[in-house]
């Protein structure tokens, strides 16, 4: 008769004695670890233990060491696993149905039965024990603070759009920071900041240009194909190499002893998506489904498998809804006829420009094809291999056009991308203490961005009646005439364990080389604008159409490569070597305590630099020459323009503890504190290569630019390869450059946890505070603003010129003493150690059992950081940071702050139909809202940037531009005072991002049922998605009101300083004098009352889907 004999799985305090984190911390494999008791509770020295991965019958086999202890690294992820214990004159002891996480050690704890002077006893049966739901949690291996999400809890849970978004949400501190662009942020730091690996494979933007942080729109991987994710936001392990943002690590399928696979199809229409909240439809696209299959299987049973995937995503988008007037267009443009459109055709022809493209059709689909294949080989019991292809495509029209300007289809763009990784992993056991993990790793990734159709030719805008009317554009869009991206990486890692006793040394080396090409050339084909003009001597007066035949343009954009260079040597093109060492020890203290200590360094190498600019090395020239402005800079900035990142290394060290109380219940308290980089994004580097000043010859004239256009410019060319120069509009260089020394962001980040199992229904409660202190946050700089010209009447500088203390007084003449050589958009990236953030989280989880699982936490944060590195574009980044002061090293709350948050999930299955199972599952996430700026809605500081921090004032402390309405300062006031933010700062200049736009609430919901399949052991399966459920309800919930990017949100405009009282004017109803046109005079003035433009609700945009409650069908087939 089998004797069956049920261990006791041992206090947490020794349920890992030899934990070690698994040995890359981008891993894709799982480890057990334990420790082997006699009969009489004494360590059991020498007995073999066997762990057999039961699907594919992987076998791993150690030995106990002298304190009974034992550890196995590189273990498939999932399960379940079956784990014997044996020794001579011992009762063999098994434990079976263990299932090992992601990146987790599990620990299992045996006690073996009877003595070693029981003979007889190794003939008895195996016994069997029961797997400990608790022991993941419960584990001295857990240390820092993570998320995982397993196979299962990814099919229970509602995932809208199968995105890596609404995955990573299930952590309570990672949150959705922007639904619409799908930017994800973890305790406030920047989106960009975050790591996300598949099987160790790059997953990020890799040259930094999509808010999203992923390589493509979509998800860049069929979720169908993952394993299993975690997600963490402190990983103390020194293998971890960039741990500021949160790290998503995911592990694909793998194949196994039996014949296994899916067959899917996800629908989704119009009609199954909610009108906005004026009842108007959805018209991001008409249809989008997704359809895929999975399969894996033996090749050689036991020892050598394969998996596969392939997966079809389409949206079918609209064409262009815009036409002329009496065309019968979606969206008519008023004011322009079909036969102007014709007559413009008919000019175009005679430059022998015979296809412009069509009035509307065409489409927008977003197409993306996923594929995946894994091959895994046990090539004995120690040592096991795999490999990984993985490839993305995507192909994504853009329509451009709005209500005043008709776009012709060949002025419409497209992207598409290739992204192609390949990854081989190694895991070896040399003996039963040493194991090492070795990966290398291949990225090529290609965007190109052209012509939505036709040939190429230069960009025309031409009004055909005046200025300020309806235009139509054709041609090459100015930003695709040499747009093209790529990124090569190569990977390579090694780390070895080695056992020895209570302690357990890691240590490794990491490399990575990117290589970057991005040849990104604007108006190279040339750009021109068309208007009407007024009689001068004995030229008439003409319209836009009359001026295009005669080749008479009002503005003219051309940049092309520098005298000497061809178009290739224009584009940034660089590479960037990163090595990594890093050395550690797990100290198991005692049966409660376990400290990990080490140290890792950083290194990044640059061999390349920008071309050497000799103007801006150049020594400064004197101030107080000769001139109409003795105040004004000349010269250079007396410093190189070839400082780049090259050999300044982070090192970074960190400690963290597991401490387990001797209690009846599980209870421990956890946490580190260590120093962690986070990769800045290529482009951001790239910056300096492509804005060297000396790349480009750029020749701009029109009223916005120093040079008019006049008739002693070349003349107009059709051809987009031989356009003419001219003089040098701008005559300005713009260049990019890095402070000498700068570091790669960094932070130091510590974090205190503490868990708890309570005595219903296996719940755990977790508390978990973590502190972020910026080291080397990012800081950018404008350096060409030239010396302040006064102050203004709060206090902040000016640059405008000054006439009788007035900046207004001839007009906007901004950065008056700049270096006239150099353009204002001259920005330096430098480091600041300002910033911080801290988080509480309070979370209750209970496991699956009894047939449901529920999870309930709420996080309380705040961050601040100098500069919100929001963009691609060096400029960009300084422009979308408000501040009161330009170039002020001062931290304000985040961008990305989210102080409250709230989220619950929950997942109810049962049989009803015998083995097949019913599910039903619902998250919900609630937060506050993001973040804006109160600013002027102009330049008010004469630095070129909209992007200064209003004065909010109190009754008599600014005055108003003459002829304003009593009535309309009066409501301006009454608007203060009833806005709180406004009310309680009066009299002060506004704080960045110190007002929000209130609470944001989102609900999903899931239904499934497996069917019957044809065969036996075959299921299908149906399942109903809800997104957004409440707003299904009412129109009204569930939506996201926000201030529209950069965030910020006007107040008033800036008029000018009045003389003699040294007071402000500020401009609220764009009256008469102004120079605005009548169309902006809503920003302040709406219908005779003051109201700055309301916080939009992104629901009313007609193609946002993040914002209407929406269902999705899938049906699949499982084997």
């Amino acid at each position: 008769m089998k004797s069956t004999i049920r261990a006791k799985l041992l206090p947490v305090a020794i349920a890992a004695l030899l934990a070690s984190s698994p040995v890359l911390a981008q891993d894709t494999s799982s480890a057990i670890s334990g420790r082997v008791l006699d009969a009489s509770g004494q360590p059991l020295a020498g007995a073999t233990v066997q762990i057999v991965h039961e699907p594919s019958g992987t076998t791993k086999v150690t030995t106990t060491d002298a304190d009974g202890r034992y550890a196995a690294q590189g273990l498939r992820v999932g399960g379940p696993f079956d784990v014997t214990v044996s020794k001579d004159g011992v009762t063999k002891v098994e434990q079976d149905n263990v299932y090992l996480q992601l990146a987790q050690e599990t620990p299992v704890n045996l006690t073996m039965a009877g003595g070693a002077d029981t003979k007889d006893a190794k003939n008895l049966a195996g016994v069997t024990v029961s797997a400990n739901a608790l022991a993941q949690t419960f584990s001295s291996d857990n240390k820092g603070i993570s998320t995982n999400v397993s196979r299962a809890e990814l099919d229970a849970q509602p995932t809208p759009g199968r995105s890596i978004q609404n995955i990573v949400r299930m952590d309570p501190r990672v949150v959705i920071t922007d639904r619409a662009r799908g930017e994800i942020s973890a305790n406030g730091q920047n989106s960009r900041y975050n790591n996300i690996t598949v099987d160790s494979i790059s997953a990020n933007d890799p040259f930094g240009l999509n808010a999203n942080g992923l390589p493509t729109l979509a998800t860049p991987i069929s979720q169908d194909t993952i394993q299993e994710y975690n997600i963490s936001t402190a990983n103390y392990d020194v293998a971890n190499r960039r741990g500021l943002g949160a790290t998503v690590n995911a592990v694909t399928k793998s194949g196994t002893n039996d014949f296994h696979g899916s067959v899917y199809y996800v629908f989704q229409n119009d009609n199954m998506i909610g009108d906005n909240q004026n009842d108007k439809p959805y018209t991001g696209f008409s249809r989008a489904w997704t359809g895929g299959a999975t399969v894996g299987g033996p090749i050689i049973k036991d020892k050598l498998f394969f998996f596969g995937s392939y997966e079809k995503s389409t949206q079918i988008g609209p064409g262009s809804p815009y036409g002329p007037a009496d065309s019968g267009a979606a969206s008519p443009i008023a004011g322009l006829t079909s036969a102007q459109v014709q007559q413009i055709r008919d000019a175009a022809a005679t430059y022998g420009l015979t296809d412009i493209g069509t009035v509307g059709g065409g489409n927008s689909n977003l197409l993306d094809k996923r594929y995946l294949a894994k091959i895994d080989w046990n090539i004995s019991n120690d040592h096991r291999a795999s490999f990984t292809y993985t490839e993305t495509k995507e192909n994504k029209p853009i329509i451009t056009g709005s209500t005043t300007n008709l776009v012709l289809s060949s002025g419409w763009y497209k992207t598409s991308v290739d992204n192609k990784n390949y990854a081989l992993h190694f895991y070896d056991d040399w003996s039963d203490i040493f194991s090492s993990d070795t990966t290398v790793s291949f990225s090529n990734f290609v965007q190109n961005r052209g012509p939505y159709n036709g040939t190429p030719m230069p960009d025309i805008k031409i009004y055909p009646v005046a200025y300020g009317g309806p235009s139509v554009e054709f041609g090459t869009e100015y930003s695709s005439q040499a747009n093209v991206l790529k990124v090569k990486t190569l990977n390579a890692a090694w780390a070895g364990t080695l056992f020895l006793g209570d302690h357990t040394l890691k240590g490794g080396v990491d490399f990575e080389k990117d290589t970057y090409y991005n040849l990104f050339v604007q108006n190279l084909f040339g750009s021109y604008t068309f208007e009407d003009s007024k009689a001068s001597g004995s030229t008439p007066a003409m319209n836009g159409l009359q001026n295009f035949l005669a080749g008479n343009y009002y503005q003219y954009y051309y940049n092309r490569p520098a005298d000497g260079l061809s178009l290739a040597q224009t584009a940034a093109g660089y590479g960037l070597k990163q090595y990594g060492v890093f050395l550690q020890d797990t100290w198991q203290v005692n049966n409660q305590l376990s400290v990990q200590y080490g140290v890792r360094v950083d290194i990044p190498l640059m061999s390349d630099q920008p071309l050497y600019n000799a103007k801006f090395a150049a020594a400064p020239g004197v101030v107080g020459g000769t001139g109409q402005n003795k105040n004004q800079s000349t010269g250079g900035f007396g410093r190189t323009n070839q400082t780049t990142i090259n050999g300044n290394r982070v090192v970074q060290p960190r400690i963290s503890f597991n401490y387990a109380f001797d209690t009846e219940r599980m209870t421990q308290l956890r946490g580190g504190a260590g120093l962690f980089v986070s990769n800045p994004p290529g482009v951001w580097i790239g910056n300096i290569f492509s804005n060297s000043g000396i790349t480009q010859t750029q020749y701009n004239c029109g009223p916005t630019q120093k040079a008019p256009c006049n008739t002693n410019l070349p003349p107009f060319s059709a051809n987009p390869y031989a356009q003419n120069n001219g003089p040098t509009g701008s005559g300005a260089m713009t260049v990019n450059t890095i402070s000498p020394g700068f570091l790669i962001p960094s932070a130091w980040k510590l974090s205190l946890g503490f868990d708890k199992e309570l005595p219903w229904w296996g719940l755990v409660a977790t508390a978990d505070y973590q502190h972020i202190i910026q080291r080397d946050a990012i800081w950018y700089q404008a350096i060409n603003l030239g010396a302040p010209t006064g102050q203004l009447p709060d206090g902040r500088n000016t640059y405008y010129k000054l006439v009788n203390g007035d900046p207004k007084a001839t007009g906007q003449q901004s950065v008056y003493n700049s270096n006239s050589a150099f353009s204002a958009n001259t920005i330096n990236l430098a480091d600041s150690n300002r910033g911080k953030a801290d988080s509480l989280t309070l979370q209750l989880k209970k496991s699956f059992s009894n047939e449901w699982a529920g999870m309930v936490g709420f996080t309380w944060s705040r961050a601040t950081e100098v500069n919100p590195g929001t963009s691609s574009v060096a400029s960009s980044n300084y422009k979308y940071n408000y501040v009161a002061n330009s170039n002020e090293n001062v931290a304000s709350v985040s961008n990305y702050s989210v102080p409250k948050r709230v989220i619950a999930s929950l997942n109810w299955q049962h049989h009803f139909f015998g083995d097949y199972v019913t599910s039903a599952s619902a998250f919900f996430d609630g937060h506050s809202a993001y973040p804006y700026s109160w600013s002027f809605g102009n330049d008010a500081n004469g630095d070129t940037f909209t992007n200064d921090l209003v004065f909010i004032p109190k009754p008599g402390q600014v005055e108003f531009r003459p002829g304003t309405d009593p009535a309309l300062i009066q409501q301006f006031y009454d608007y203060i005072q009833h806005n709180d933010y406004l009310k309680d700062h009066q009299g002060q200049i506004a704080k960045r991002n110190g007002d929000r736009a209130g609470w944001i609430n989102q609900l999903d919901l899931s239904f499934s049922q497996e069917i019957p399949g044809l065969f036996k052991g075959n299921k299908g399966l149906i399942k109903l998605d809800v997104y957004n459920f409440t707003n299904l309800l009412n129109k009204n919930w569930g939506i996201e009101k926000r201030v529209t990017f950069p965030g910020g949100r006007a107040l008033a405009d800036f008029y000018g300083v009045d003389p003699a009282t040294g007071k402000y004017i500020y401009n609220i109803d764009c009256g008469s004098g102004t120079g605005k046109a009548p169309a902006t005079c809503t920003n302040y003035s709406q219908n005779g009352h003051y109201s700055p433009l309301t916080v939009p609700t992104y629901i009313n945009n007609g193609d946002d889907l993040a914002q209407r409650w929406a269902v999705q069908l899938t049906v699949k087939y499982v084997f």
